[in-house]
């Protein structure tokens, strides 16, 4: 693509993006995240027209919020997950954070 024209990134309906956390560890269902949504607490999330998609790299971002480091005992306090202690799959990506 060299003439300018800018990679377009694949947007995920609903359910592809519950299936793409899913693959990475987060279960969670289509229904869920648009409870999510509707509560300000879920991943970014873009509408075209009436469908709901989500940019693969807001999914990430919104896994690695969710991922804490790992912990001997559930009395110590959570930590955020560093890099080393995710799936290959949300750290080698093409997509920007």
């Amino acid at each position: 693509m060299g003439n300018g024209t800018a990679k377009l990134e694949r947007l995920l309906p609903r359910k592809e993006a519950a299936q793409f956390l899913t693959d990475l560890g987060l279960s969670i269902a289509p229904q869920t995240l648009a409870r999510l949504y509707s509560e300000g607490r879920g991943p970014v999330c873009m509408h075209l027209g009436r469908r709901a998609v989500y940019k693969p790299a807001d999914l990430i971002s919104y896994f690695r919020q969710q991922a804490s480091a790992p912990s001997q005992s559930s009395r110590e306090p959570k930590r955020p997950a560093a890099n080393d202690d995710l799936p290959d799959a949300a750290n080698d990506h093409d997509y920007e954070d």
